[in-house]
């Protein structure tokens, strides 16, 4: 290690089902995954279905009000239709990008820091003492 150089111990957790050990960073990272690509296929379902009512009523327009009166489907109402949708679709996609750097990152680091320090003699046999005494209550 160099002078100022700082030293860090990674943990990695795992987690054994079956007979197998898992890496649980990995398997946690792979159900995330999972869980976002349908969440994603469902809004990117979703999104295309509201540009094809979209689409059907710009050619058509829609009917308002209790006489049925026809009014135009304007550009600024389809934007509104599908402005929903693609928020969604949006936010699933950053989801599903948080989910691979889960699943890529491997190892996860904890700083656990570890110092020595001189005590005196008389802490040490007092520290001693209630580890002996602490051992017989069991």
């Amino acid at each position: 290690m160099f002078p100022g150089e700082s030293f860090m111990l990674r943990k990695v957790f795992w987690l054994r089902f079956a007979g197998r050990q898992l890496h649980l960073l990995k398997a946690a990272g792979a159900f995330f995954i999972f869980a976002a690509v349908l969440k994603l296929a469902n809004s990117l379902y979703e999104l295309l279905n509201q540009v094809s009512v979209a689409k059907v009523l710009l050619e058509r327009g829609w009917f308002m009000g209790e006489h049925s009166i026809m009014m135009p489907f304007a550009n600024e109402d389809f934007l509104g239709l599908l402005l929903s949708p693609v928020a969604v679709f949006l936010f699933w996609v950053g989801i599903t990008f948080v989910a691979l750097m889960i699943y890529q990152s491997g190892k996860v680091v904890f700083p656990i820091g570890e110092y020595e320090q001189n005590i005196a003699e008389h802490h040490r046999s007092l520290i001693q003492k209630a580890v002996a005494h602490s051992k017989k209550k069991k």
